[in-house]
């Protein structure tokens, strides 16, 4: 058997990494209240880097195939995070924080620390931002459905 391409350290550097970024994006999740918060996420995270860690640590040289397995693995998971109410549909953003937080968590653990940092920011600024946006557009939206439904029984 090989020795393994990644220090004991290096494992540990990336692995803390993932967890540190999965943390964070966890924490927004769950300070807004939503359905993936702190521990779901920083394990995503963490399990993702794990996973992309096997390549360095068995020097198996598949980077982009245990790429995959994460991408499909989580996909799956995140599935489970859909769920439908009669015509709603609840729990996409969810299931896209989830698989977005693998991406970050593998970049981590492939070593691509400055863009898993990334990403984690991307992930946390576009919930944080784009979620109240499009509460207000949905309100807007609901106010003048129900202006139109008034108008039309009078």
């Amino acid at each position: 058997m090989k020795s393994p391409q990644v220090s004991a350290v290096e494992f540990i550097v990336r692995l803390a990494i993932a967890a540190v970024l999965g943390v964070v994006i966890g924490f927004e999740r769950q300070w807004r209240q939503r359905g993936v918060g702190l521990h779901t996420s920083s394990l995503v995270s963490i399990g993702a880097a794990m996973f992309a860690l096997l390549d360095d640590t068995l020097d198996a040289g598949d980077t982009t195939r245990i790429a995959a397995g994460i991408v499909t693995g989580v996909g799956f998971i995140a599935g489970g995070a859909i769920l439908r109410s009669g015509l709603t549909v609840v729990g996409l953003n969810t299931a896209a924080t989830m698989w977005a937080t693998a991406a970050v968590g593998a970049l981590a653990g492939f070593g691509f620390w400055r863009q898993a940092l990334a990403g984690a920011v991307s992930i946390v600024l576009f919930n944080g931002v784009l979620q109240p946006l499009a509460a207000a557009i949905d309100r807007r939206t609901q106010l003048r459905h129900d202006q139109s439904k008034d108008g039309d029984s009078g």
